[in-house]
């Protein structure tokens, strides 16, 4: 018995977070330009996306804490983003330095 209502816990906990987490637009791929309220990324074979930022937008890099300023045009990124109208408005940014293409030969 004691498993069962575990395992009912687990699953609205589980369906919590999949449910919060569900709303939300993510944008993946290499910033072209940053602004003091914008981050501008190129999608893979699509067109530039704009996602705005805010006071309480949250950034990683590579697993630590950062700031806005930590990201430079060239990043690979991962952006959470919720949609307010027609813009897409950042929630958490993940972010690295982009991998180099091997050296062809």
């Amino acid at each position: 018995m004691k498993r069962i209502v575990l395992l009912v816990v687990l699953l609205v906990f589980a369906a919590r977070s999949a449910y919060a987490h569900g709303k939300e637009e993510h944008v993946m791929g290499t910033v072209t330009a940053v602004t003091a309220s914008t981050i501008t990324v190129q999608i893979k074979d699509k067109d530039p996306v704009i996602v705005y930022t805010t006071a309480e937008t949250k950034y990683e890099k590579s697993g630590a804490v950062a700031s806005m300023q930590d990201l430079q045009v060239g990043d690979r990124v991962v952006i959470h983003a919720a949609r307010i109208k027609d813009q897409l408005v950042a929630k958490e940014v993940h972010f690295g330095a982009a991998t180099r293409a091997p050296a062809s030969h």
